[in-house]
């Protein structure tokens, strides 16, 4: 059922949306949201805001500084105009905007990403190379071979370069650099190091059950979780990745009482809600369909109005039809056949 709406979800995020664009948000770090995108937010639609980091991004005669500034907060805007200017800025003569720009193009997926972001692989600024190193690593076990070995000329000197600097940010960075490239026992010997800074504690306890994911040693990463839990009741993402533990364990049950958690502490998370759907819905319909709602009432973004005409349809709901009028504005009309005969 999950992987089915999974599947679903990202097949209708490439056909809606910017294909370019990532439709499950990053989970090796947690979200922070700069004090200056929400004052402005607050201010200005976001189509605005959009607009406006845009130009200030690209505009040659602004401060670099507010122009780095403008790229960072793109990572949080991921449409068209971004892109356009990410990518211009990825080009710039100033390596600190072109850091700021491998900043920005974060948010979408690998295959766009590493077009954009692999030449920089060669760049002349050691600092560029480590930020474009960081920004693909991710991805390392989806990369082919040819990308992989790109990737392993420079991984020897990011380490090197890494290993340079003593604070807890720099030592955690280098542990998930580790993780990202396989090399798990010295991702955990760093790991188990900063867990016991409480400060840390809930990011480094995240991608310590990621390295425990992926040796396949999910019980070991839902201890590791559910300890993070104990001391840090609220963080929205340590319930998401223990409601992905538990469904990769079977216990599709507890996972959703976990996901529900996690709506309940990011309630403007799109995504958790759309989750929270596709896990209630063995369990309770209305909650799901309820969760669906909620999910593209927040985003407005059209994958998410084909999860609400998905269940919809397969449910016979009283507002199916007007969902289909909907979706038909944005869909092809092959896939609103295929819900239409879904209901059948």
């Amino acid at each position: 059922m999950k992987n089915r709406h999974l599947i679903a979800l990202g097949a209708m995020a490439t056909i809606f949306s910017l294909s370019a664009v990532s439709a499950e948000p990053q989970k090796d770090q947690v979200t922070k949201t700069k004090p200056q995108s929400v004052a402005a937010s607050a201010q200005e639609s976001t189509a605005q805001q959009i607009q406006r980091l845009s130009y200030t991004a690209q505009n040659q005669s602004e401060n670099v500084q507010r122009r780095v500034d403008a790229l960072h907060q793109l990572s949080q805007f991921p449409n068209q105009n971004a892109l356009v200017a990410v990518s211009r800025a990825l080009k710039d003569s100033n390596s600190d905007i072109r850091q700021a720009a491998i900043v920005g193009a974060k948010p979408y997926q690998f295959e766009y990403r590493w077009k954009l972001v692999a030449p920089l692989l060669n760049d002349e600024s050691s600092d560029v190379q480590l930020a474009a190193l960081v920004n693909l690593i991710p991805d390392y076990t989806n990369m082919n071979e040819q990308q992989q070995k790109e990737l392993d000329k420079i991984y020897p000197s990011a380490i090197k370069q890494l290993k340079q600097h003593s604070g807890s940010e720099k030592q955690l960075l280098l542990a998930d650099v580790y993780r990202w490239h396989q090399d798990f026992s010295s991702a955990e010997l760093i790991y188990q190091q900063l867990i016991t800074n409480p400060a840390m504690a809930t990011q480094v306890s995240l991608s310590l059950s990621d390295n425990y994911r992926a040796q396949q040693q999910d019980e070991n990463a839902l201890e590791v979780l559910n300890h993070a839990i104990a001391n840090d009741r609220t963080s929205a993402q340590l319930y998401y990745s223990k409601a992905l533990t538990l469904v990769r364990i079977g216990n599709k049950s507890e996972a959703a009482i976990a996901i529900e958690q996690a709506t309940k502490y990011a309630p403007d998370n799109s995504y958790y809600w759309y989750l929270n759907g596709v896990l209630q819905e063995p369990l309770d319909i209305a909650k799901a369909t309820d969760s669906f709602e909620k999910a593209y009432l927040i985003s407005g973004a059209p994958e998410q109005l084909y999860a609400v005409c998905d269940i919809y349809v397969r449910t016979g709901h009283e507002k199916a039809d007007a969902c289909l009028v909907e979706l038909e504005k944005v869909a092809p009309p092959y896939v609103i056949e295929e819900l239409k005969n879904k209901g059948k």
